[in-house]
């Protein structure tokens, strides 16, 4: 039972993996016992993230320094994944940019895009180029990272260019699950609520009346850990998820259930 969960031998790219919930992945598998390779577009938070988790759990690490919104860079990581490793077992999408809260009618088509071509085009050229690779020894696994904003509206915040985005995430990954399921590879979707993420512990100091506002609309009243989301995770990358195609799993302290 416990082979089921283990990820000794595999290759794990994860994308914004620098800091916060990326960083937080990478620790998720390399405890599993996975290869990691780094993708964030700064380049000292990987170095540092790349040794920690070296020292701290004895696998071989590599990173690049990218931006998932350009192709070239995207080309140029998975590249020196493949080169590094041979293989890519396993992608984790993570990375995308954050909430625009501005309302609709005073976005831009700019700053709309800002958001798009990160969390959809970006993770659809990440998918499609380890897709590649994965293809090629017909075995893989892809976890998009989306949100519960693909299946809300979230209450009290404007920036509907996000909820747009997260929704065609978990779109993405419906379509590329029929696609490629015959190449051996399985495309899922997380979809986290609210987090205690650096970003979210800014908005909400900022604001701390939102905050009991947004703990009196999660059922369990209170903020997520990004470790509560690895379970979630681990599942998704192992053996164990090998009938488990183009589903979506919300991690939200039951948030969506209202």
């Amino acid at each position: 039972m416990r082979n089921l969960f283990d990820l000794t031998g595999e290759t794990a790219m994860i994308t914004g993996a620098g800091k916060g919930l990326g960083r937080s992945f990478a620790g998720a598998l390399a405890q599993a016992g996975a290869d990691l390779f780094l993708i964030a577009r700064n380049e000292e938070s990987l170095i540092r993230a790349a040794g920690e988790l070296q020292e701290q759990y004895g696998i071989a690490c590599a990173w690049c320094a990218a931006d998932i919104s350009c192709q070239e860079d995207v080309r140029r990581a998975v590249s020196q994944c493949e080169a590094r490793y041979g293989k890519i077992d396993i992608l984790v999408n993570n990375a995308a940019a954050m909430r625009n809260n501005k309302p609709p009618q005073d976005t831009s088509p700019s700053e709309f895009e800002a958001v798009m071509g990160p969390n959809v085009t970006g993770t659809f050229m990440m998918c499609q180029e380890a897709g590649a690779v994965m293809r090629k020894r017909k075995k893989g696994r892809i976890v998009n990272i989306s949100s519960m904003s693909a299946m809300i509206v979230n209450r009290g915040v404007h920036g509907g260019s996000y909820e747009v985005s997260k929704a065609a995430v978990s779109m993405l990954t419906k379509t590329l699950a029929v696609e490629w399921a015959g190449d051996g590879i399985t495309v899922n979707a997380i979809c986290p609520g609210y987090y205690g993420t650096q970003p979210n512990l800014d908005f909400f100091a900022a604001d701390p009346a939102f905050r009991e506002t947004v703990l009196d609309m999660i059922p369990m009243h209170r903020l997520g850990r990004p470790e509560e989301l690895w379970g979630a995770l681990l599942l998704l990358c192992s053996p164990a998820a090998s009938y488990m195609q183009g589903v979506t799993i919300p991690v939200d302290g039951g948030y969506t259930l209202w």
